[in-house]
């Protein structure tokens, strides 16, 4: 939230760490556990040191399944499962642009329109160079809007008043009072909250529907991701795990600081799951083309060291490309297509001492998914 931990929701490697490990492996019926399988758990209950609370790791790719739990659901409480939700964060962002593709698909809405066309003249006027930014560039951070997340004096607020209830025109107010755009549209790359919370304002405009009836109508319900809610806007589905940032308990904290466009998704590793495959395998769009419009990188990324897409980041790992998006509060998911892997899953803290960990934690996963290496602790255990 503040500006030195405001690249986490752009990064794909998440952060994992927990207490006490507490995972279930499920292997095809006709097959034996593998090293492979033994590795997840061992990488799980060796990511184990404080501060981080608690750990979840979904994999799944051919003939390979693995689901696992580490650490505890509260500080001081029962273990915490597989099956238990979290906030995602900004890997909610994904599935923003996925409904904002899913609307140009059925021509609700252009992407290279200007946001005049759906945001009314007045909001669009305080925009710095509002009349020039379009969707697309809302969705792949080069409209240069500055970043409410950056500046520390927000990040304090949401601190001193957790119970507060934000409306995304507020968010966006906080972004055009306190800060100066970082360019003009298209003249760089610029990670931005502010950018998501128009993108939401703009899906609601043009589908004339809301947000959360969007992310279910077509991602939630087809992809049978039950346990996967916008928290506030729609009621809890099933218990959702205690998120830290340091030594605060984010739990009760009034979630709209960070709920609309850009966050606010709750949902598990399993669900997670479901939408990185139901993403790369056919199950979101009605045409390849557009997942290869969303997939499309940005030179200006690529210039500034995130190569990213329309809400989703590539990264390369053994040899292989994949694609994802990670959290604040520690939500990551990837999914390899050449290997159709997916891999999902949380931390439970935000601190970003974490990071680190976090980064060779979900690498590791990877690189043992892929069977390409695991580290050495690993293999003398396995």
């Amino acid at each position: 939230m503040r500006s030195k931990m405001r690249h986490r929701g752009q990064m794909i490697i998440g952060v994992l760490a927990a207490t006490a490990l507490a995972g279930t492996l499920t292997v095809p019926a006709h097959a034996q556990a593998r090293p492979v399988d033994q590795r997840f758990r061992c990488l799980l209950d060796g990511v184990v040191t404080p501060p981080i609370p608690g750990a979840i790791l979904t994999v799944t790719g051919p003939a390979l399944t693995f689901d696992g739990a580490a650490g505890s659901y509260v500080l001081g409480g029962r273990a915490l499962r597989t099956t238990d939700a979290f906030r995602t964060a900004s890997v909610t962002k994904t599935m923003t642009a996925a409904v904002a593709l899913r609307l140009a698909e059925r021509g609700d809405l252009r992407l290279d329109a200007p946001i005049g066309r759906y945001l009314d003249a007045k909001l669009v006027a305080r925009i710095p160079y509002g009349s020039r930014i379009t969707v697309r560039q809302l969705l792949n951070h080069t409209a240069g809007l500055y970043d409410y997340v950056e500046n520390d004096e927000w990040f304090q607020y949401v601190l001193d008043h957790p119970y507060k209830m934000w409306k995304p025109r507020e968010l966006v107010d906080w972004a055009l009072r306190k800060g100066k755009p970082y360019f003009a549209p298209t003249q760089g790359y610029h990670y931005s909250d502010t950018g998501y919370v128009l993108a939401g304002l703009v899906i609601e405009k043009a589908a004339r529907e809301p947000l959360h009836r969007l992310y279910r109508s077509m991602l939630l319900r087809p992809l049978k991701m039950d346990r996967t809610y916008l928290e506030w806007w729609e009621k809890p589905r099933g218990p959702r795990a205690h998120n830290y940032l340091g030594d605060r308990d984010t739990y009760d904290y009034n979630p709209t600081f960070d709920t609309f466009g850009g966050g606010g998704l709750v949902s598990t590793g399993t669900d997670l799951n479901r939408f990185m495959r139901g993403l790369f395998e056919g199950k979101v769009f009605k045409r390849p083309s557009t997942l290869r419009t969303m997939l499309q990188i940005t030179p200006q990324s690529i210039k500034a060291g995130g190569p990213y897409g329309l809400g989703i980041s590539r990264v390369s790992v053994g040899g292989e490309t994949g694609y994802g998006h990670s959290g604040f509060f520690g939500a990551f998911q990837v999914y390899i297509p050449k290997k159709r892997l997916a891999v999902t899953g949380t931390f439970t803290q935000a601190q970003m001492v974490a990071k680190e960990k976090e980064n060779q934690f979900i690498e590791n996963a990877l690189l043992a998914a892929l069977r390409k290496a695991t580290p050495a602790p690993c293999d003398r255990r396995s």
